[in-house]
């Protein structure tokens, strides 16, 4: 046995109040999310029911995240796992969730949205980043959460039924915001806005070459199409150097911007990612 499965199973064999390693216990069954966007939509239909525990950190990177062991312990403890689809660590780590708890139900969020195979050229596991799709992720958490528990299910369509609404309000105000865009492209550090780009007729152009730092030539070339298309805004995230950024900056004139499309406040980052491409702060 490979010695990070001896660990695992050696703590497995703990126990734990609750789902959470830092909270006290309330008593109530818990699910596990991938992020803290997951968290943000799992938590607004489930309510008091359940309790929602995220496995990535906000401000840490979900491309090469490793959970810890304490992690792993608190999945053997939870009522299901709902991951994004394809984030790099969901990939690379999941295998090993199934491994050590057989067991645990494992909800793909982004099951049902087979419109991306038509929307981008390539496939971007940032699903929630558009609230069309957002909203299909809601319903997918819903029926999750409705068969897990079906006494609480009256409760979780009511909620569902709120924050659907919530989220046409938001792609509602983001296309009041961005309607009389002069300059429909942006530059981003990571390209984590595809689908996003994708409702609101942007274009996305990233720093990130190939999940890697981008080379002299790259950076030519981006500098080039930034002049071309006039572009006006680079966003930063708080899981990337900025260095890039300021380089490119440097070279265009464009304002730089920090977003977080991993936050939990979902409705308001969305909000704020817009008024950013708007106004360039």
């Amino acid at each position: 046995m490979k010695p990070i499965n001896i660990l695992l199973s050696l703590l497995l064999l703990l126990t734990m109040a609750s789902c959470g390693d830092s909270r006290p216990a309330s008593g109530r069954p818990c699910v596990v999310v991938s992020i803290e966007p997951l968290r943000y939509f799992t938590q607004q239909i489930a309510g008091d029911r359940m309790d929602v525990v995220s496995l990535v950190p906000e401000g840490m990177s979900p491309e090469m995240y490793e959970p810890t062991p304490q992690q792993m312990v608190m999945l053997s403890n939870a009522k299901a796992y709902f991951k994004v689809g394809r984030l790099g660590f969901e990939t690379t780590w999941l295998p090993k969730v199934g491994e050590n708890v057989p067991g645990l139900p494992v909800i793909d969020t982004s099951q049902d949205l087979s419109a991306l195979d038509m929307r981008s050229s390539a496939f971007d596991p940032h699903t929630w980043t558009s609230p069309r799709l957002a909203a299909t992720i809601c319903r997918t958490i819903c029926d999750a959460l409705c068969a897990i528990d079906t006494a609480g299910a009256t409760a979780y369509r009511l909620r569902l039924d709120t924050l659907t609404r919530r989220i046409a309000d938001v792609e509602m105000q983001i296309h009041e915001e961005l309607k009389d865009l002069a300059c429909r492209t942006f530059v981003i550090a990571h390209p984590a806005l595809t689908e996003f780009a994708a409702d609101f007729g942007l274009k996305q152009l990233s720093i990130e070459k190939d999940g890697k730092e981008p080379g002299a030539q790259w950076m030519q070339s981006l500098v080039a199409q930034c002049r071309q298309d006039s572009v006006r805004v680079i966003l930063v995230q708080p899981e990337f150097s900025p260095a890039m950024a300021r380089t490119l900056a440097g070279e265009t004139g464009a304002a730089i911007v920090s977003v977080n499309p991993l936050s939990y406040d979902w409705e308001n980052e969305m909000l704020h990612i817009a008024k950013a491409l708007k106004n360039g702060k």
